[in-house]
């Protein structure tokens, strides 16, 4: 492979070559899964810093006040958590652990945004008694859940609307169609509204909407932020409300596989704000509310490579060969999940020659426990380190001890130094919350 073919829109911006292995700064990709043990996952501050940078000018393209919101389901912890809040963004929550993750991390509650789709009643009251920014209803129980409270305050509600519209993507990640289990219909919404302005305790600022994610084709997100600001429309006129935050959710995509679409993001949030701005002023003509995106995996997925140790190979008949690294489904559930691709690299040799096809298989007791179906691979040798690229976002955050395996370790590259965020699983942390 020429450097000039190696895809490196898919790689952190700090990876590059150094005596024909794979560099990320002054470190050797093969030395570090050697030394650190594998599997491991390293995120970039740079790429991080990169994308943070790109939503923000893109977000220039709507005229009022807008705000980054992380989505915590694409992975948190609480060293991330610091790193996002100290670069002012805030966080979308859709749980106890999310939710205590954040505030323990550093994010003002204010900063804090309750999503989900059956919010418990313990869930609420701590949500209310954080003092969260707001919670998202996403149906009419929930919302008497929250009729039904006595805070000391108004709670702050965003609805969300269902819009009936198919996002472009698999089926799974598909979350604003009318069988989606996701957010209310346009008539609910509306219900909400009226009953939210005849509560005493309880005051509409905001409506959101979220279609689904791992989208290209933007034509879908612009259909339901048009319906979401008629939706405000109708219920200022109601005088039900005064719509303060306008969300269109999230779910940009990017490029796994060389394969894949790879429209700048810059420009693809450009696009996005700059139609919402002009549905807006077509639409409803007033001040602008602050705009809300929630990016997930366009904010963090290419900042993150995951390293394996090349173990038992298998050479079959046909010429494939079957190589089998230390990590899969335990730690990488997308592939099993989605059919989801990704490309890879030997980690000391990723310009060298091809010598055909590979499947790179986990060692759980699965058949469907592969990271790659089919890739071309120069000879690789048991010891070899295998980098996956694009590994940032919904990897650790679905990680599992299925066959008791141990969650991997967790490094940050910063200014040329590695530093730890996560240590490995314990065979002690394995089985700390038995009871004998």
């Amino acid at each position: 492979m020429h450097p000039t073919q190696f895809p490196r829109h898919l790689w952190p911006l700090g990876i590059h070559f150094f005596r024909k292995e794979l560099f990320w700064g002054s470190h050797s990709l093969q030395e570090l899964g050697s030394s650190l043990e594998t599997p491991l996952y390293i995120y970039d501050a740079a790429t991080i810093d990169h994308a943070i940078s790109a939503y923000r000018h893109g977000m220039t393209a709507w005229p009022g006040p807008s705000l980054i919101t992380y989505a915590a389901k694409a992975w948190l912890s609480l060293p991330l958590a610091r790193i996002l809040a100290r670069r002012g963004l805030g966080l979308d929550v859709v749980s106890q652990g999310e939710m205590t993750i954040g505030l323990r991390g550093g994010f003002a509650p204010e900063m804090l945004h309750l999503h989900g789709n059956n919010k418990s009643p313990a869930l609420l009251q701590q949500a209310v008694a954080a003092g969260v920014g707001a919670i998202v209803v996403d149906n009419l129980h929930e919302l008497g859940l929250l009729e039904a409270m006595t805070p000391a305050k108004p709670i702050s509600l965003w609805l969300r609307l269902n819009p009936d519209l198919l996002a472009p993507t698999h089926a799974y990640r598909q979350t604003g169609h009318h069988g989606s289990k996701f957010g209310m219909t346009r008539q609910e919404a509306l219900t909400a509204a009226q009953r939210i302005a005849a509560s005493s305790h309880l005051q509409l600022t905001g409506l959101h909407v979220h279609i689904g994610s791992q989208i290209f084709d933007l034509q879908p997100m612009f259909a339901a932020i048009d319906r979401l600001i008629h939706l405000a429309v109708e219920i200022e006129e109601e005088g039900w409300g005064k719509i303060e935050a306008l969300s269109p959710g999230g779910g940009l995509g990017v490029p796994y596989h060389p394969d894949d679409p790879h429209p700048p993001l810059l420009t693809m949030v450009q696009q996005l704000c700059a139609y919402a701005a002009a549905s807006w002023q077509k639409q409803h003509g007033g001040p602008h509310p602050t705009l809300i995106l929630e990016p997930g995996r366009s904010l963090i997925a290419r900042s993150g490579v995951a390293l394996y140790t090349v173990g038992a190979i298998r050479h079959l008949p046909d010429g494939q060969r079957i190589i089998a690294v230390d990590g899969g489904m335990s730690d990488n559930l997308r592939p099993a999940l989605y059919g989801a691709r990704y490309t890879a690299a030997l980690a000391r040799a990723p310009l060298a020659a091809n010598v055909g096809p590979a499947r790179i298989v986990g060692p759980l007791c699965e058949s469907g426990d592969l990271l790659i179906s089919e890739i071309e691979l120069p000879e690789a040798h048991p010891g070899d380190i295998l980098a996956v690229p694009v590994s940032g976002a919904y990897h650790l955050s679905m990680a599992s001890n299925y066959n008791g395996m141990l969650r991997p370790a967790v490094y940050l590259h910063q200014h040329d130094e590695m530093l730890q965020l996560q240590r490995r699983e314990t065979i002690d942390d394995l089985m700390r919350r038995d009871i004998l």
